[in-house]
């Protein structure tokens, strides 16, 4: 099990719900104040308590600020080379490998940063690459908020792709075989990552990738 993992993962739950216009991963920092101000005001706690009660809140507080730095998401590169295979069936254009990403998917103009989302790679006749997502309707921290229902994607070409990482995601109790691509938009770098049920899968993608990007991984999983 993946107890950092699983803080993460309830860290981009909580962050992303809200309670009106408070973001519930800032719920325990209220809980903080509003026991500072009894215990001063009213006496309703004592010191002890109310300390306690601070100092739980703020821990909490800053393991989700912490997570938020680390985008909630933990990958480990592993070491060695792994190239593509020659057996591995290839992609056909526009065929679609489930995966689950991780990055800013963008749909008419608005961006928003999902981890670990269902999703599908594709690689149009163009050799543009796609990963697409759909957030479905939320459910109490399952599911998308409602400005987030709905299609969303990542675009690039392989001439704005800098690097391939390869090695695995924590995000939750498991941790699963991915891989970390290092692309440019607009002159900013921005890492997407591609986390997948298998190794066959990750090998099919990892080869379309490889194909016209001109660039070696430099990892492997263990």
């Amino acid at each position: 099990m993946n107890i950092v993992g699983l803080i993460f993962k309830a860290s981009y739950q909580l962050s992303r719900h809200r309670i009106g216009p408070l973001r519930l991963n800032l719920v325990p920092l209220v809980l903080a104040l509003a026991s500072g101000l009894l215990w001063w005001k009213v006496g309703g706690l004592t010191g002890e308590q109310a300390i306690l009660i601070i100092v739980l809140c703020l821990i909490l507080v800053l393991v989700t600020l912490l997570a938020k730095r680390q985008s909630f998401i933990i990958f480990r590169r592993s070491e060695g080379a792994l190239l593509p295979s020659p057996d591995c069936p290839e992609l056909a254009p526009d065929e679609k490998a489930a995966v689950r990403a991780t990055g800013l998917f963008e749909v008419r103009g608005e961006r928003r940063y999902f981890v670990e989302a269902t999703a599908d790679f594709a690689t149009m006749e163009t050799r543009e690459h796609i990963v697409m997502v759909r957030m479905l309707d939320s459910r109490f921290l399952v599911g998308a908020p409602k400005g987030d229902v709905g299609w969303w994607y990542i675009f690039f070409k392989p001439h704005t792709l800098r690097g391939i990482e390869v090695g695995e995601v924590c995000f939750g109790l498991r941790s699963r075989p991915a891989i970390k691509l290092i692309t440019t938009s607009e002159g900013k770098v921005e890492p997407v990552y591609l986390s997948f049920d298998d190794l066959l899968q990750m090998q099919r993608v990892l080869e379309d990738l490889c194909r016209d990007a001109k660039i070696k991984p430099q990892s492997v999983p263990r």
